[in-house]
């Protein structure tokens, strides 16, 4: 209170909190949303692929499956991920908990989340537009149609 009184701290009004507020939460969930379709893309492009059978081939394939995986897709997801842990250090319910857990969660979350709309139609539907050539999303358009050409249904 004396900080206050004597002018060393300004009074902000309550719908800068609000929108503080407002802003985090939307954050948050728009970063859930994105790391879940990165991640389901990711998914995607492995089965499309094919790298799962050739895990089990041997020390050789191993080296084909890195030099085949989608590092840009990964960093991409990567970056995400930061964001969503600074994201969730600014909340009150990660206060004076142990944060491994609460990240952990949130990432468990996502997986889910991503393998949920990986099992759906949701990968199939979104190629066919693409292809059609009916949009056009500057990553994504070009990940679906360029990057995962083996398509067999």
């Amino acid at each position: 209170m004396s900080q206050i009184k004597s002018g060393k701290l300004d009074m902000r009004a309550r719908w800068v909190y609000v929108a503080k507020k407002i802003g985090l939460k939307s954050g948050l969930a728009l970063t859930l949303v994105v790391l879940v379709f990165l991640v389901n893309i990711f998914f995607f492009y492995i089965k499309i692929n094919d790298l799962i059978p050739l895990l089990h081939e041997g020390g050789r394939t191993w080296q084909e499956i890195l030099h085949s995986l989608p590092y840009d897709l990964i960093i991409i997801i990567l970056v995400f991920a930061l964001f969503l842990n600074f994201i969730i250090k600014k909340f009150d319910f990660s206060y004076k908990k142990p944060f491994k857990i609460i990240f952990s969660a949130f990432i468990g979350l996502v997986v889910l989340a991503a393998t949920m709309l990986f099992i759906s139609n949701f990968n199939i539907t979104v190629k066919d537009n693409f292809e059609r050539g009916g949009y056009y999303v500057p990553y994504v358009s070009h990940f679906y149609t360029e990057r995962c050409p083996m398509f067999n249904r």
